[in-house]
């Protein structure tokens, strides 16, 4: 199935172990924006050389541009929601992208 990702800021609910936190995800869409997937762990920027993790820490920074989200339990597993205004979360798909 096609589709797109990107970084975003996801809000972790503190428990009974471990502080509430802020982390950036990679999540993961269907071609219509709906979110199909998100890392487990937090991503953090990488390179073989200096230039390389610079350009992935601004990629890294993008999620800072868009809402943040939480992850909410439901019947049946789990989805994304903006942590404002409870919508399941959404992104555009990017421009030239079709089904």
């Amino acid at each position: 199935m096609a589709g797109f990702w990107n970084y975003r800021v996801i809000f972790c609910e503190a428990t009974k172990d471990e502080a509430a936190q802020y982390q950036i995800h990679e999540v993961e869409y269907n071609l219509n924006g709906k979110v199909t997937n998100w890392s487990e762990t937090g991503a953090a920027p990488f390179g073989t050389t200096l230039d390389e993790l610079k350009d992935d820490s601004m990629r890294l920074n993008t999620a800072f541009e868009k809402p943040v989200l939480k992850v909410v339990r439901k019947t049946r597993g789990y989805e994304l929601v903006d942590i404002e205004t409870g919508e399941e979360a959404f992104a555009e798909p990017p421009a030239g992208l079709t089904q």
